[in-house]
């Protein structure tokens, strides 16, 4: 369900901010990128940095993967920002690296969230360490310019 002001916002003014949150996301998490080449380790509130940053990117791009599909007029707007990303991949819209990318960051960011008490702070290290956030921020970045035959497979797609 889009929030009130995803609703009242414009669709270009709504991708102009989901491309400025990723640009704050991407630099806290470059830093940190830079702070573990350095010195090898994060603190306890570098961590909390990381995590808070890698899921509002996260949620992020599950919101601007409902706004697309709501936008270009899809007749079933999931819920679930898994689901989401499903119907991107099946219209063709997203490939299958890109896909794959954005399954893994959704399963990642319901970890943090749902099974906080036994997170790996480790991944999340990993997933810093080697900039596996840039695929999404990727995404982010991207304005939307599909074909007519896309679009139509948005119109029409159905379960």
């Amino acid at each position: 369900m889009l929030s009130l002001k995803e609703i009242l916002m414009s669709f270009a003014a709504y991708l102009n901010s989901t491309i400025e949150t990723a640009g704050c996301e991407k630099e806290v998490l470059d830093t940190l990128c830079d702070q573990l080449s350095s010195v090898g380790i994060l603190s306890k509130i570098e961590l909390r940095a990381a995590r808070a940053s890698l899921q509002i990117l996260i949620e992020n791009s599950i919101g601007k993967a409902r706004r697309i599909l709501k936008h270009y007029d899809c007749p079933l707007v999931p819920s679930r920002g898994r689901d989401a990303f499903i119907v991107l991949y099946e219209v063709g819209l997203i490939n299958d690296e890109l896909y794959h990318d954005l399954m893994q960051a959704v399963g990642f960011r319901n970890a943090m969230i749902h099974d906080y008490m036994n997170f790996d702070e480790g991944i999340l290290v990993n997933i810093v360490r080697e900039q596996k956030y840039k695929p999404i921020y990727q995404f982010l970045m991207q304005q939307p310019n599909y074909s007519a035959v896309q679009l139509s497979r948005i119109e029409n797609f159905s379960l």
